[in-house]
């Protein structure tokens, strides 16, 4: 099948798939870093079965690569400042609209991921081509959850995020999860398909999980807002680590590096102590740091899936997330396949924190169990069946 895709690419991830040396120059150079893992694996995993993939996307600067399976057409992001807070997405979507004319006729789909530039893009080619949409976020809810400053930029996007479920009709949607899926049949009354995201295979661990002899907590979070409430971890660490002190915690991502004025703030406020700020890396090193860490805990008040509980959960790693978190319970099986608690309270991570740390024998059995229910529901090769299936069955019906 001949795919085209919509979104912000990553460099990391798919890097490897160009072997001349002037394409990674041209990739790395322009692309963003620690991008959409869970687009990535998808691509991944059509590129693993045969598929081949036509990426269009924003870049720094307008580039093309092509090769016989795999081809990316980039096209200048708006950069100027301050449009580019404010309608600057619906700028980019006119340049992505531009970019895919001409090169959509030997495509069998187009998949547009987020409900931003990228559908509102793709939705112009419906009646050329079928188009899908997977949604990925609640505009409605990050826009609520933002500051004052970065309401007026969601603002923009929750418009763009109406228009295209405006032309519902247009677009095949996708929820990655139960929580998305009756969220859109709620706010837009139309039922979807549900097809979560997949776990990297190279991420699958085959052998046992072994733990620090230290209590070591980690976290990973692509961003520091709100929803994600890394703070709360923070002050629960604070009180748990009073009656463990040998225990660390791990905190991985761009935000968490030195000069941030967050950061600044949790050290003046004493919540940095014994805490590692390990920054932003490439997806593919997570690995290092989930196998050397006791627990993972995603601490975040809302989440449409959360790959990085799968991620942990493949490393045989115990995972905690929140009870309340959107698609969390249901990525953990309501419990079968992590521990869940109110992560909106420091106390009850702290509880949960101390839970895993008395109970290693039952913690340890329950890290397997989690292992092998995921293997039998997201690997890369079932999710990547359940979009061919689905992509098929709208080509036979165009």
């Amino acid at each position: 099948m001949r795919i085209g895709i919509i979104f912000n690419i990553d460099k990391e991830a798919l890097l490897s798939c160009f072997p001349l040396q002037t394409d990674k120059a041209e990739f790395g150079n322009y692309c963003v870093s620690y991008g959409a893992p869970a687009v990535n694996t998808l691509i991944h995993s059509f590129l693993q079965a045969g598929h081949f993939v036509r990426i269009f996307t924003l870049a720094q600067r307008s580039f093309t690569i092509i090769t016989d399976q795999i081809e990316i057409y980039a096209t200048e992001v708006y950069n100027r400042y301050p449009i580019k807070y404010l309608w600057g997405t619906f700028t980019d979507a006119h340049a992505l609209r531009k970019l895919m004319q001409g090169h959509l006729n030997d495509l069998d789909v187009l998949h547009a991921h987020w409900t931003y530039q990228n559908a509102y893009a793709a939705l112009f080619y419906e009646k050329q081509i079928p188009v899908f949409c997977t949604v990925r976020d609640i505009a409605s809810y990050i826009w609520w959850i933002e500051s004052v400053k970065n309401k007026v930029t969601w603002s923009f996007r929750v418009l763009m995020n109406w228009m295209v479920f405006r032309h519902k009709k247009k677009i095949h949607f996708i929820a990655n999860s139960p929580y998305t899926a009756a969220i859109i049949k709620k706010k837009y009354h139309i039922d979807v398909p549900i097809i979560p995201n997949s776990i990297k295979d190279s991420f699958i661990k085959y052998d046992n999980h072994l733990s620090p002899k230290a209590f070591k907590i980690l976290c990973i979070s692509s961003s520091n807002d709100k929803r994600k409430n890394v703070k709360a971890l923070l002050y629960a660490f604070k009180t748990f680590r009073l009656r463990h002190p040998e225990a660390t915690l791990q905190l991985v991502g761009p935000p968490f590096v030195d000069g941030d004025t967050i950061i600044e703030n949790w050290k003046h406020e004493g919540l940095l102590q014994q805490v590692e700020l390990i920054g932003g890396i490439p997806h593919d090193k997570l690995v290092e740091y989930i196998d050397r860490c006791s627990i993972f805990v995603t601490p975040s008040l809302e989440e449409t899936f959360g790959n990085t509980l799968l991620e942990s959960i493949v490393r045989k790693v115990p995972v905690i997330g929140g009870l309340h978190s959107g698609a969390v319970p249901y990525v953990l099986h309501h419990g079968e396949a992590g521990y869940l608690c109110d992560v909106s309270k420091p106390e009850c991570i702290c509880q949960a924190l101390e839970y895993v740390y008395s109970h290693p024998q039952e913690v340890a059995n329950k890290a397997e169990e989690a292992y092998q229910i995921i293997l039998s529901e997201y690997t890369e090769g079932i999710v990547c069946q359940k979009h061919i299936e689905l992509y098929k069955k709208f080509i036979i019906k165009n």
